[in-house]
Formats: C-alpha cells, structure tokens, sequence
C-alpha cells in the first residue's frame, strides 16, 4: 500500500512538470500563440483526466473573458461576462470551484451546454494568476473521465496553472493583457506585436509563406522586425523542428562570408587543417536566414543563384556538389532595384529572392497602438531581466512616446525602454525617464544639424545618391564628434557597415558597401 502510494506520488510530481516540458522548446520561438496554447490545454486535460478543458483570457478593457484554447467545435469562441458561470466567478473571486454531476449550482450558466449539446456532468475551475497574484485567465476542466474530480485534482490543477503562467509571462501576449489600451485584445505570433491594419497583412503573408518551401524576401527599414518575421515564418513551417541559421552579410569581411556559406575543405587555403561545412549545410531540412542580402558580393551572388536554382553547393577547394535541403529567407534595408539599376546586384537573383516579398511598415506608419503595445511588452521584458518591479508608463511618458519621429524603428525603442527600466527609480516611468532627444524650440538650431563644412550644395537635385550619403554620413560623424558607434545608433546602421562606408569613402570608391 505504501509503494503504491509513493508512486501515485512520483507520477503526480511528473504531472506537474509536465506543462513546461511539453511547450520547452517552444518558449522564445516565433511560434502562433494559439496553436502554443493550444499544445499547452491539450497537456493540461490529458494530465488530469479530463474529458474537455478550456483555457479563458480576462479581457478587463471590455469586462469580459473570452475562450482562448479548449475543444469547442460546436460554437467556436466562447465569451462571459466577468461574473457569468462558473468561469467568470472564478476569474472574479480567485476560488477554485468543484461541481460533481447532481450539483445545481446557481452560478452555472447552461446555457453553453444548450448551444453545444455537450452535457457538463462534472467541472473543475481554477484561476491562472501571473507573479503578481492577480488574475490574468481560467482554466476550467469538464468531466474527468471514469471519475469526478476531487481535491487532489483541485491540487494539481492549481500546480499546472502555475506552469500555464509561467509560460504565458515568457510571451508577448502578457503584456498586451497588462497594457491599458482601449484597443482589443489582438495577436497572433509570439515576439511579432502589433495590431494595425499593416501588421494585419504582414501575419498574413507570414501564414501563407510559411504553409510553403517558397524564398522570402523581406525588406524595410533597419530596426522594423525583419529577423522576428523571418524566424516566424521558420517556427510556423514544417521546417520548424531542424535548424534555424542566421548569416549577417554585413557583418563579414567579403573575403570570409563564402567561407561562411559554403564550408572548404581539408587543404583549400592557408590553415585549413580540416573540412568545415559551412551554413548551407548546418541549416540542413531547416531555414537559412541571409540578413542584409544587398551587402553580398557580386561575385557571391551567382554562387547564390546556383543554390536557389539547383539546390546545391560546393565547398570551397572541393571538387563535387553536394545537395542540400533547405528554405532561404533574406532580408534587406537597401533598395535592391536602385542596386539593379546601378549593376550592384544581380536582376536574376532578386527575382529568384522575391517569389513572396514583405514590406515591413516603419513604427511610424504603424501608429500609437502599436507603439504602446511595443513599449508595454519592452517594460515588462526588461523589468524581469533586470529584477525590477513592473511599472507603468505615465501619460507624460505616453505622449512624448507618441511625439518620438523613431528613426531607428522597433530597435530604437527597446533600448529607449531599456534604459528607462534600468534608470528609473519611481513606480512609473515618466517623460523625464526617457532618453529621447529633447524636442528642439523653433528658433534653435537643431542638434544634428550640418555646419558649414557640411551644408549641402544648392544644386542638392543634381547630386548623385553616393555623394548624398557621403555628405549625410559626414554630418552624422560630425554631429557626435566622430564617435563612429553613436553615430552608427543616430543612422539606425551596423557599426560594421558604417566603417565599410567610410573606408570606401577613403579609397575613392564610387559604392559604399
């Protein structure tokens, strides 16, 4: 009696582990939070027994819960009112409730019963509080199978919605049930946040190219998300379980990115004392990921091609092909047309590239919901990194937010709520918190502004595009006294890049890489 005892123990134990084992490897990924969600429901109702389980989001802008994971495939969604059955008095109170089959409980709401046909014989509700203690959801289980549910069950509900929260904390959904917008409650991919119309079309386009093999190319500004949606459409793919492989063609020396790709073999060159693969062949059944794909050579290009057309490579100093199996998304802030146009980048390959192209909209087309969603999710973010106590964000904060042109886009405002994380000491952040330049009066010269040496000639419209960004880039460097790292910061730009452009300024070449 007593060894069963101890091993209805150990496989309860195992029980309550069981939620942050099945989701591990899908924590930090990119992955749709619903289908997260629903992975996490279908291993909560299986390690209790239970015949049907749902998993409710309190919505507290609009006063309501609403039916984020369970099987309810009569009606869909499921919306209460705070307070309304057994759910919403739990999300209301905090207490768990139990309700054998002959319970005629006057908080039950049949009314679900009558819209699905399902009868609801026994129920178990617990609420799901984040590490504040307050209440964000509830999970409510539905006749446990050969059995009702008991005060042991209660138990181990109670420790697997602990896991639930701490799974959902780890999301970018948290700090949307957290941020005081008067919008809605939307979201789709995990660490992808955003609800506006552009977003909208964007978590579109990342569904219907990650149900397919087909290359990607991903353009828009730097700091707009375009590594997120990259590793989205990777997480969302059945390429999802093998490897994700990021290349940063701007960051290598030209003469070290075809190693990078391709691998060499024993003997190729000078200290090659061994066969290394390169890129292609680690991402294996997985995705490759070129970032900044207007940095590559010309004569990598064709390289290139031949991988896209023929899906195979060979390593450097090798004599054979070798086949690969692999998906390739790229990304780039340059305009690879005006690349075309000027022969910098090859027509063939870009057509190749683009076979489902996304335009990443800047923070400043996606507008103040999107900003605040953004800003509340950073808050969170960083004030868990660093041990803080959540805050909020004053209205002064809010409207200086607001006021911000961010040049630098997402990236920009991360580290603008990093540091206010890191440096405020109130409950709140304030205007004052943020280390955003202050707003210049009209008759102040801005900070930034070129001095003589750098004032752009009167015939601006004449200029060619190299002999713009030589002059801007020149203003910038002066603007923060040389300082080549805050200067790459102001411009939104690798420090990387930035030196390539100088140096390139410095030889005479007409192309600054």
């Amino acid at each position: 009696m007593e060894r069963r005892k101890t091993l209805t123990s150990r496989s309860r134990a195992v029980d309550r582990d069981t939620v942050l084992n099945a989701v591990r490897a899908l924590i930090g990924s990119q992955i749709e939070l619903d289908s997260l969600l629903a992975q996490i429901m279908e291993t909560v109702t299986a390690a209790t027994g239970a015949d049907r389980g749902t998993f409710f989001l309190i919505d507290r802008r609009r006063g309501e819960l609403f039916s984020k994971a369970g099987y309810y495939p009569e009606v869909g969604e499921i919306r209460l009112t705070l307070g309304q059955g057994i759910a919403g008095h739990v999300a209301q109170s905090g207490a768990t409730v139990i309700l054998g089959a002959d319970e005629d409980d006057p908080r039950r709401d049949r009314a679900i019963d009558r819209a699905t046909g399902y009868a609801t014989r026994g129920l178990l509700c617990v609420p799901v509080r984040d590490r504040l203690g307050e209440i964000f959801g509830v999970i409510q289980l539905l006749n446990k199978r050969g059995a009702a549910f008991d005060e042991r069950d209660a138990a181990l509900l109670r420790a697997l919605a602990s896991q639930v929260a701490m799974v959902v904390e780890t999301t970018s959904l948290y700090a949307q049930l957290r941020a005081p917008s008067a919008a809605p409650l939307a979201y789709r991919y995990n660490g992808v946040i955003g609800q506006s119309p552009a977003m909208t079309r964007i978590y579109e386009l990342i569904a219907r190219a990650a149900a397919t093999d087909a290359t990607v190319l991903i353009s828009g500004e730097t700091g707009t998300g375009k590594g997120l949606c990259a590793r989205a459409i990777h997480d969302n793919s059945p390429r999802r379980g093998r490897p994700f492989v990021a290349v940063d063609c701007a960051a290598l020396p030209a003469t070290l990115i075809e190693n990078e790709l391709f691998g060499h073999e024993r003997g190729a060159f000078t200290g090659a004392d061994q066969r290394a693969i390169g890129k292609f062949e680690a991402a294996e059944g997985g995705t490759v990921f070129l970032d900044e794909i207007g940095e590559l050579p010309l004569h990598l290009q064709g390289r290139l091609l031949r991988v896209l057309q023929e899906r195979e490579i060979e390593r450097i100093g090798g004599r054979r092909t070798v086949k690969i199996d692999v998906r390739i998304v790229a990304a780039t802030n340059r305009d690879l047309e005006d690349m075309i146009a000027r022969r910098r980048f090859r027509d063939d390959l870009y057509y190749r590239l683009r076979v489902v192209e996304l335009r990443l909209p800047t923070l400043r087309e996606r507008g103040p919901i999107d900003l605040e969603s953004l800003a509340y999710h950073f808050l969170d973010h960083y004030a868990g990194r660093y041990g803080r106590p959540p805050r909020r964000f004053t209205e002064a904060a809010l409207a200086r937010l607001r006021a911000h042109p961010w040049p630098g886009n997402i990236r920009e405002l991360e580290k603008c709520i990093e540091s206010a994380v890191v440096l405020c000491d109130g409950p709140n952040v304030d205007d004052l918190d943020l280390a955003l330049p202050q707003r210049t009066r009209p008759h102040e010269p801005a900070a930034c502004a070129p001095g003589p040496a750098t004032a752009a000639p009167a015939g601006l419209a004449a200029l060619t595009w190299i002999e713009m960004e030589r002059l801007y880039i020149t203003a910038v460097m002066q603007a923060h006294g040389g300082n080549r790292s805050r200067a790459a910061r102001a411009m939104g730009i690798g420090r990387s890049t930035l030196l390539r452009k100088l140096q390139a300024f410095t030889s005479g070449d007409d192309e600054p890489a």
